[in-house]
């Protein structure tokens, strides 16, 4: 299994931020050059990084050459490239397209799709079927992730509940992005999701949570994808598992979290990696 980190276009390219990302930034990039940050996360031992797209700007061609650059001298490889995030409109089949070309731009073979941005569509067998051409077009994996119960999705079940997701996933023949942090906010057990999914996996969110009424009300960001320790998620065993497992896909670090944070989680998953099975 290799590691990795989500990371943001804008945060990459600090120059193309629009007004949005001068208020909101990724602290690990806080007063450091992307070229220090990308050594920074090599050297403690990261192997590459997913690359998420903001919805507030347009992705260009000029924009991922220089992403290109900047991982060829850093040797710090994109994995996957994440859409954008999407709260009330659709995701389009031209918008999926441009998402595979700029993931085969960059040499990334997943792509990470938001179940809840593709709608109605999911049930649509021309859309699923356009879907499996651009994998075969691009020589790339579409994945779905599960999202999270909430007010919006509650009568979506698909979307957020182990089963049903998953027996959506496996009807439409797609492989999954699993982040453990959505599926224990929906009340799901992450190590027997795991288990029951564990071929159709290839990419994993791994970040903590601890349950609390903000998760839901006042500040919904709070107590979710924290650090790996500081919640409340049975993280040594589900890394131990992956291990005894022998998972093969990738285990992207996805944190609100600075510089710290990063360290203590990788050192972390390290730790539990390399921990004798018997010990």
């Amino acid at each position: 299994m290799k590691t990795s980190i989500s990371l943001f276009l804008s945060d990459i390219l600090p120059h193309r931020r629009k007004i949005y990302h001068k208020i909101v930034k990724n602290k690990i990039f806080k007063n450091q050059t992307t070229e220090d940050v990308f050594k920074h996360l090599k050297r403690i031992g990261l192997d590459g990084f997913e690359l998420l797209l903001p919805q507030y700007i347009d992705t260009t061609d000029a924009d991922i050459i220089e992403v290109k650059r900047l991982i060829r001298k850093s040797k710090f490889p994109v994995f996957s490239v994440h859409q954008s995030i999407k709260l009330m409109t659709t995701t389009k089949l031209e918008e999926i397209a441009r998402l595979c070309e700029i993931a085969q731009m960059v040499n990334a073979q997943i792509v990470v799709l938001h179940i809840n941005s593709a709608k109605k569509q999911v049930f649509d067998e021309k859309y699923v079927a356009a879907l499996h051409k651009l994998e075969d077009n691009y020589n790339i994996k579409v994945t779905f992730e599960n999202m999270e119960r909430h007010i919006q999705s509650y009568f979506h079940a698909h979307r957020w509940h182990a089963d049903k997701f998953t027996d959506l996933i496996e009807k439409m023949n797609f492989h999954i992005t699993f982040d453990i942090v959505h599926l224990a906010h929906s009340g799901g057990d992450i190590i027997t999701f795991f288990e029951n999914n564990k071929k159709r996996i290839l990419n994993v969110h791994l970040s903590d949570y601890k349950k609390h009424i903000l998760n839901t009300t006042l500040r919904p960001l709070r107590y979710k994808h924290m650090p790996l320790g500081d919640g409340e998620l049975p993280i040594e065993n589900f890394i131990t598992m992956l291990k005894q497992r022998k998972y093969p896909g990738f285990l992207t670090l996805e944190l609100h979290s600075d510089i710290n944070g990063v360290e203590k989680s990788i050192s972390l998953v390290n730790q539990f990696v390399s921990t004798p099975k018997n010990s």
